[in-house]
C-alpha cells in the first residue's frame, strides 16, 4: 500500500502583499478615509463614493475606524488577514505568515467556523479570535 505524500495536499502560500498593518491612527484614517469621511463612511463595492438615489441595486459597505467593513460577511481575504494581524498585535499573539495561512478564507467562510475550528487552527488565541469575530458579527446583524 502506497502512502500519499503530505506535501501534495498542502495549501499554497498566501500573498500577503495586499495586507498592511497601520500602527498610527492618523495614518489609518489618511490611507483609508481618503474620500473625506474619516474611515467611517459609506462606499460601494467598487470603492467609489456613491449617491443613494441613482445606485440602489449596489450594496453599500460601511467601514469602521479600523479600516475593515463593519459587517464581517463583507470581508475579503485581505480583510481577514488584516483583522488577524491587528488582533494578534493588540493581544500579544505571535504574528507569523503561518497565522494568515491558517485562515485562507473570506468573512463568509469565517461565519461558518465553530469554536473548535478556530482552536484547531490557533490553539493559543483561537477562543479570543472566535469571540471577537462573533461580537463583530452580532453588532453588524443588529444594525
Amino acid at each position: 500500500m502506497q502512502v500519499e505524500s503530505a506535501t501534495k495536499w498542502r495549501v499554497p502560500p498566501l500573498d500577503l502583499s495586499a495586507v498592511s498593518v497601520l500602527t498610527n491612527e492618523t495614518e489609518r484614517r489618511w490611507n483609508h478615509g481618503a474620500n473625506g469621511n474619516g474611515g467611517g463612511g459609506t462606499t460601494n463595492l467598487s470603492g467609489r463614493e456613491s449617491n443613494a438615489s441613482s445606485q440602489t441595486n449596489i450594496k453599500k459597505v460601511q467601514y469602521g475606524a479600523d479600516g475593515l467593513p463593519i459587517d464581517p460577511r463583507d470581508w475579503t481575504r485581505a480583510n481577514v488577514w488584516t483583522w488577524l494581524i491587528n488582533l494578534a498585535q493588540s493581544e500579544g499573539l505571535d504574528i507569523s505568515p503561518e497565522l494568515a495561512q491558517k485562515f485562507p478564507m473570506n468573512g463568509k467562510a469565517l461565519c461558518l467556523m465553530s469554536l473548535d475550528m478556530y482552536l484547531s487552527r490557533v490553539p493559543i488565541g483561537g477562543k479570543m479570535l472566535y469571540r471577537d469575530f462573533r461580537v463583530r458579527l452580532a453588532r453588524a446583524m443588529s444594525l
